[in-house]
């Protein structure tokens, strides 16, 4: 185990940065040529031509990895894919891929495998015919697949048995569940925002239909108290702001919804008129987007036109309905403050939607924690909150605000926190009856020694001999200054 740092100086982060975007090219391409290999060998013999193409990508990828790195491996532990240490990072477009490999290892007794050389084409075709041939039923799979690799001399490709988790580490099968459903549904959104947005970029017609049905996982998610998602709206990924931060608002605004009592009718078209609320974004150019200045004045008048160009967007959608209207006057609204002052600028005499209130300040608190151009360093979560509270709070419905406080809690998923017992963790989900003690996931010990697989600490229970709080938290902290990476934790 190693200590909890400071921030390494800049040259080391600078050549870790290097490293983890090489491994994350790398270990992306590998885990879906091997995936798009196994799944085409489903329906077509090796020997069939429609199974060159990806045998060919596989293999090459293998020897470019093998003559820049040697032997390396590709192999899952708990819910993710690791190239040798380096856990890959799971996106919207890579996930299907990784969860794919992750399953088809797990019923073989297998954790991955270890690449031991250039692989030729006879090898790999041996090695996938017997790994979709292997008997899963058996009493050992992994010994009976790793004997019949050794048996026709593959021997270039080692598999690795499963890792046993210790007993800190066995999470029940209702927990696992619980947490691969969250996964597909946040990920299954973020594809279907990206789809949206890209269409309204390109002026192709928008399908909301994929849309819909994943804002209705979403719901189902939420109305079953399922809060996995809120840890994954803390996880932010850079190259996909822009889709993810629309997941992230509809998936806090229907946690909103759902906490003020609206149907599950209702909470659906909230999911989707949120999804859609920065849809005018695709009219920016992105140099404006991106703009790590300040915006000249006619850069201004393009960023603050966007609720309008997002009006005009949804209103060429085939069939408008009730749903679609909302969702207009949601991408209207979404920067309108609770005293309509914002943009854009309206008579006095008008009122905010409830629709466009719940989605404000949902908006407001994604973006306040993400990295943007002009910000260089974003607020965490409990900052960001803290600041909407403190210094915004006239923005905003003081009664939708106080129920977003009771949503997400004090401490926001993603937080941070120094506790009594002088550990340090990370709030993975608040608790509904306790909005000051949340869920922690514990990253660094007393003595300030990192856990890489820390307990998970329900703040809101009492000690069954003094009646008291077991655990309480002391202080917020800045997860940069003790190197706290927020991702791994949740995830």
């Amino acid at each position: 185990m190693s200590g909890i740092t400071k921030t390494p100086p800049p040259g080391a982060q600078r050549r870790g940065g290097d490293e983890a975007a090489r491994v994350a090219v790398q270990g992306r391409g590998l885990a879906i040529h091997l995936c798009v290999l196994l799944k085409t060998a489903r329906v077509h013999d090796v020997g069939n031509v429609a199974f060159q193409g990806p045998l060919t990508n596989f293999m090459d990828t293998v020897e470019q990895m093998w003559t820049a790195e040697g032997d390396f491996k590709l192999q899952s532990i708990g819910d993710f894919l690791y190239l040798n240490q380096h856990r890959l990072r799971v996106d919207a477009s890579s996930y299907p891929s990784y969860q794919y490999l992750i399953d088809e290892f797990k019923t073989r007794g297998i954790s991955g495998f270890v690449f031991t050389g250039k692989l030729t084409p006879p090898e790999v075709k041996k090695f996938v015919r017997l790994f979709l041939d292997v008997d899963v039923k058996a009493a050992d799979p992994f010994d009976e697949f790793a004997e019949a690799l050794s048996k026709l001399s593959v021997e270039r490709l080692v598999p690795l048995r499963a890792v046993v988790p210790n007993a800190g580490q066995i999470d029940s099968a209702e927990a696992r569940d619980s947490r691969k459903a969250a996964k597909r549904t946040f990920y299954r959104a973020i594809e279907s925002a990206r789809t949206v947005m890209l269409s309204a970029r390109d002026k192709r017609p928008i399908d909301l239909r994929k849309a819909k049905r994943a804002v209705q996982g979403i719901v189902d998610l939420i109305l079953e108290e399922e809060f996995s998602l809120f840890g994954l709206t803390a996880i932010k990924n850079h190259d996909e702001y822009t889709f993810q931060h629309c997941v992230n608002v509809s998936i806090l605004s229907i946690a909103l919804g759902q906490r003020l009592g609206l149907s599950k009718k209702l909470l659906g078209e909230l999911g989707v008129a949120a999804i859609l609320h920065d849809l005018g974004k695709a009219t920016i150019p992105p140099w404006v987007l991106n703009k790590p200045g300040k915006l000249t004045a006619e850069e201004w008048k393009l960023m603050t036109d966007h609720p309008v160009q997002g009006v005009k967007m949804i209103a060429k959608m085939r069939g408008l309905n009730d749903l679609a209207l909302r969702a207009m006057i949601v991408a209207f609204e979404h920067h309108l403050n609770y005293d309509l002052s914002g943009y854009p600028q309206i008579g006095h005499e008008a009122k905010q939607t409830l629709f466009g209130r719940i989605v404000s300040i949902a908006d407001c608190f994604d973006a306040m924690t993400a990295h943007r151009a002009y910000r260089r360093t974003p607020f965490t979560p409990y900052e960001a909150l803290q600041q909407i509270v403190t210094k915004n709070r006239d923005k905003f419905d003081p009664l939708l605000l106080k129920a977003f406080i009771n949503t997400v809690g004090m401490y926001p998923a993603g937080t941070v926190v120094l506790l009594d017992t002088n550990e340090i963790a990370v709030v993975t989900a608040h608790n509904a009856h306790d909005i000051f003690r949340p869920k922690v996931r514990v990253v660094a010990d007393k003595e300030r020694k990192r856990l890489e697989e820390g307990p998970v600490v329900d703040l809101s229970v009492r000690s069954e001999e003094t009646g008291a709080f077991a655990v309480g938290i002391v202080s917020a902290l800045n997860p940069e200054e003790y190197g706290v990476n927020v991702a791994d934790a949740l995830a």
